[in-house]
């Protein structure tokens, strides 16, 4: 989940830190404080904020080849110390520094894991949500599968749950997948209003995206869940069919998302969108000093084109609409993490996909060239062209892929991917020719 440590950045307000929270270096601290047995320590998530905080997730394992679950010896380490700290934590030194750590859960917003710590208690849990969902299906608890996808610290954690279950009408054994959610209890409950809203809106309308089904919601413990979506990657489907027919397919379903109305949404203007475009400038330049006067240029020549507020262009956003967000199948793709919903300029939604396209050959986890991904991303614009009949309003697709290309390079740094740093300095150099200070790259042209 982690990059390798040699890919950190280096911090001048953390030094040589790195290296202490690498997992060879915590490993003994963490055994004589959690697990004697445990043989292996793995670094699962980071936060990293430039010359603020580290915060590093581990989990300790018995056996160094098990990935599924850590059985809830889930701890993070958090550098430099608070004063005062929290009192769910204690201070441990370790490699020379001080740091806060904490045992897993430790945050009352993410409670609800105790619910999955062991196996039975996971298995009853679920069979619970069975008897609302589907009545007719007993759980067999020695099937169950848990893998911890997303662990964050003090913000959410995301698990996938696969069991058989027996259908007692059928007579039949079948099998069920879900995703579980915790996190503060107002995010489920808005995110669970969403996906109901969306169901319904899509049963009275044609060419909305199909979301997740609810299956549960406990706002009490912080704990929402889904059936999980199986199907292809989009990555995979536009690799192996028709790219036209799917981007005309994706243009209209984000169309008709754009016309669907949820209650509560936050307005997002773009004197918003600038600040935040600024904020990933201010890190990214803070991790990576040799960018700084790049990224300062850039940021004076977006202010100075930031577009009206035209109310005519405000809708329903996803706000985070990019490719690894549609699964499914051609045709019948399913839309995922709604958590960042707003009403703002549809443009937002448009540049982010055809910008988040066409990076594609700078990151590590694909094997996308750039003309096919160039090709990819004007199919795309095309497409969204002919579905609405509006023109692809040049200024604003670059403006905005320009706040897509700086959130995602920041996004990569501050969670530590694999090839953060190459990926950011690439999507920087796509930011400059968006802002119109490189002309090379032929970036959304």
């Amino acid at each position: 989940m982690l990059t390798n440590q040699n890919d950190w950045p280096v911090d001048p307000e953390f030094g040589s830190i790195v290296e202490a929270l690498s997992p060879q270096s915590v490993l003994p601290t963490l055994r004589a404080k959690i697990n004697p047995e445990a043989r292996t320590c793995r670094a699962i998530e980071a936060m990293y904020d430039p010359g603020l905080q580290i915060r590093v997730a581990y989990t300790l394992l018995e056996d160094e080849n098990r990935r599924n679950w850590p059985d809830g010896d889930v701890c993070y380490l958090r550098y430099p110390v608070r004063h005062p700290m929290s009192r769910r934590g204690e201070i441990l030194e370790i490699g020379g520094f001080s740091m806060e750590f904490y045992r897993f859960p430790n945050d009352r917003r993410l409670r609800g894991l105790r619910k999955f710590a062991s196996r039975i208690h996971a298995a009853q849990t679920w069979q619970r949500w069975l008897s609302e969902d589907e009545t007719s299906l007993e759980l067999q608890p020695e099937t169950l599968r848990r893998d911890l996808l997303r662990y964050v610290p003090e913000q959410k954690w995301i698990a996938f749950l696969q069991a058989k279950c027996i259908d007692n009408v059928a007579e039949q054994q079948v099998k069920r997948a879900i995703a579980v959610r915790s996190a503060d209890s107002d995010d489920c409950r808005s995110i669970h209003a969403r996906l109901v809203a969306l169901r319904r809106a899509r049963h009275a309308s044609g060419g909305l995206f199909r979301v997740p089904k609810p299956v549960a919601l406990d706002t009490r413990l912080g704990l929402s869940a889904v059936r999980w979506v199986w199907g292809d990657s989009l990555l995979d489907i536009l690799g192996t069919g028709d790219v036209s027919t799917t981007m005309e397919y994706i243009a209209t379903g984000l169309q008709s998302f754009h016309h669907t109305r949820m209650a509560g949404l936050p307005v997002q203007l773009p004197s918003d969108q600038f600040i935040s475009m600024t904020r990933c400038a201010e890190d990214i330049g803070a991790a990576m000093p040799d960018l700084r006067n790049d990224l300062r240029t850039m940021i004076s020549a977006l202010r100075s084109s930031i577009p009206d507020d035209v109310q005519d262009t405000q809708v329903t956003l996803h706000n985070d609409f990019h490719p690894m967000q549609l699964r499914g199948r051609p045709g019948r793709l399913t839309l995922l993490d709604l958590e960042r919903c707003a009403n703002g300029d549809r443009w937002v939604d448009v540049a982010s996909f055809a910008a988040q396209l066409s990076a594609l050959p700078i990151r590590s986890d694909c094997d996308i060239s750039e003309s096919t991904s160039r090709s990819w991303a004007q199919s795309f614009l095309n497409a969204w062209e002919s579905s609405t009949g509006v023109p692809v309003n040049i200024h604003r697709i670059r403006w905005y892929s320009a706040l897509a290309f700086l959130t995602f390079a920041r996004g990569m740094l501050r969670h530590l991917r694999p090839g953060w740093e190459a990926l950011a300095r690439g999507c920087v150099d796509r930011a400059l020719e968006c802002a119109h200070l490189r002309d090379d790259l032929e970036i959304l042209t």
